[in-house]
């Protein structure tokens, strides 16, 4: 039912917002009051062509808004096929800008022209005199034989049951274009992952060797200055390790004339223990330091590869080139899984469509029994 028809610069209307009443409204008036004007704006929210030349002010636009209180289940059907919200009182309007645009809203919410004409036509029969266009239509036709029977309950269950059908087809579909292109892209992910597996990279494992590489390639160098700081800590006579502990045997001689020197003398023995240990460290590195070359090479192999990887996939350090790794092995499981899960709904599918057929063979065949009683009923009376 039509309950609020608004119209704003259209034709010769600048602005009217008429209400219409429960039960029948009749809108009389001489030739040219506007009656055909009414029913002009109406039919641009039920899906007509826009004019611009219908434009009161062509500097502004137009707007047409009806409501319309929906309560039959076809209407509602419309509503859940196209996902739209549904509400009782519905809301339809058309905009036409001054360049000759249009857009078509249902309750608030923008709709192309043909999905407005499906709506319109199960809103509103406009026909002549002597025409009854509704009764032409095979939907119309069911929806009488379907209220004879009383086959509300069936029908509201079997359109739930299709609206289910088609968002699984939906699903369907997006789920085989989404392995579509993960085949695509399957062969590439896998390069990448074996290239990563196999490279067997292990966290820190850079900065390890580039310490190594560092320590080999300047070997010499490092023992040559650690033989000379070795041989002043403790090789010649006059060492540093001998002069503290004569400088602290002195001061110890020292500390029976001044108490305070004694504690001097002891910080000297600590300082003198200290870089003896210090000595022993230097001694065992410096021994540990051998000079080479198959080994830099080999740390050189493994950095390169490394190296390799980082350039190639723009990351920064061994960490990121593991998350990289894991995120491709998601992506290829994900690959494989959707074959799963689309053999699974493939199978949902098919039996819920099978399920709709034999449910509309059945609701079919007592469409046509019933169809037969409403003929002889009609007949009778």
């Amino acid at each position: 039912m039509l309950k609020r028809l608004f119209i704003q610069n259209y034709a010769l209307i600048d602005h009217l917002d008429v209400n219409f009443e429960q039960g029948l409204n009749i809108i009389t008036g001489e030739t040219g009051a506007g009656k055909s004007i009414l029913l002009g704006a109406l039919s641009l929210i039920l899906g007509s062509r826009a004019d611009t030349g219908a434009l009161l002010d062509k500097t502004k636009k137009c707007i047409i808004e009806g409501e319309f209180e929906v309560e039959k289940k076809v209407v509602k059907s419309f509503f859940i096929n196209h996902e739209l919200d549904f509400e009782k009182s519905t809301i339809i309007r058309r905009e036409i800008s001054s360049e000759g645009k249009s857009r078509a809203f249902i309750n608030d919410t923008p709709v192309t022209l043909n999905q407005l004409k499906e709506l319109g036509s199960l809103l509103v029969d406009i026909h002549s005199q002597h025409e009854t266009l509704l009764l032409n239509t095979t939907q119309f036709q069911l929806d009488v034989v379907d209220a004879f029977a009383q086959h509300d309950e069936a029908i509201s269950a079997y359109q739930q049951d299709f609206s289910s059908y088609q968002l699984l087809k939906k699903e369907l579909e997006q789920l085989l274009e989404d392995e579509k292109r993960g085949k695509a892209d399957q062969d590439y992910f896998q390069f990448q992952f074996t290239e990563l597996d196999e490279a067997n990279l292990m966290p820190g494992e850079q900065q390890k060797a580039e310490d190594e590489l560092q320590t080999l390639t300047h070997a010499e160098e490092i023992k040559s200055d650690l033989t000379l700081i070795l041989a002043s800590v403790s090789g010649k006579e006059d060492n540093l390790v001998n002069q503290l502990s004569q400088l602290s045997g002195s001061l110890a001689s020292l500390a029976k004339y001044n108490v305070r020197l004694e504690e001097a003398a002891a910080r000297i023995k600590s300082v003198n223990i200290e870089l003896k240990d210090i000595t022993s460290e230097i001694e065992a590195i410096e021994e540990e330091i051998v000079y080479d070359p198959a080994r830099i090479e080999i740390i050189n192999e493994r950095l390169n590869v490394i190296y390799q990887l980082q350039q190639k996939h723009r990351a920064k350090d061994i960490d990121e080139l593991l998350v990289l790794k894991n995120e491709i092995e998601a992506k290829l499981n994900n690959i494989s899984s959707l074959q799963d899960k689309i053999n699974e709904l493939t199978q949902k599918s098919e039996e819920l469509n099978r399920n709709l057929l034999s449910r509309r063979r059945k609701y079919q065949l007592k469409e046509m029994q019933q169809f037969r009683r409403l003929k002889v009923k009609l007949k009778n009376f």
